[in-house]
This record gives C-alpha cells, sequence and structure tokens, in this order.
C-alpha cells in the first residue's frame, strides 16, 4: 500500500514539474510576441512619421494621453507586486 502512494506522489510530483515547464515555455513565447510586436510597432511608427508627420503627431498624442490615464487611473505598482506574487506562491 506504501507503494501505491509513493508512485502516486512521484506521478503528482512529475505532473507539477511539467506544469512549471510549461508555464516557463509559455511566458517566453508571450515574452516573444511582445518583443515582435514592439519592434513591429515602432518600425510603422518611424514610417509613419516619414511619410505623414501629422499623423504621427496624433498618433504620439494619443499615446501620451493613454500611458498617462493608466498611470492615474490604473493600479498602484505594491499592488501588482502582490498580485503577482500571490500568483507565483
Amino acid at each position: 500500500m506504501e507503494r501505491l502512494v509513493q508512485y502516486l506522489d512521484d506521478l503528482e510530483d512529475l505532473i507539477f514539474a511539467i506544469a512549471l515547464k510549461a508555464e516557463r515555455i509559455r511566458m517566453a513565447i508571450s515574452f516573444f510576441l511582445f518583443m515582435v510586436t514592439a519592434a513591429t510597432l515602432q518600425v510603422a511608427c518611424v514610417l509613419i512619421a516619414l511619410r505623414h508627420p501629422p499623423i504621427a503627431l496624433a498618433i504620439a498624442a494619443l499615446l501620451t494621453v493613454s500611458v498617462l490615464f493608466d498611470a492615474v487611473v490604473g493600479q498602484s505598482p505594491k499592488a501588482y507586486a502582490q498580485k503577482t506574487s500571490i500568483r507565483a506562491a
């Protein structure tokens, strides 16, 4: 009977180890997609600025307002850190 319990414990450890690796892979893919999107956005913004400067200025103004709005209304860094530390634990 003790062998069965040990076997189930090892099986559980294996499943959680696979889940941890899958989470790391998911985070790496997410970071890669974020970086590709950020680079594409930067290149697109430079091209727009070269072809149509007034549109580029309008886009920059909208992005500035959205970042400022998020800084004022969004959650504090301390609350975000607590939320992510709870998830990690």
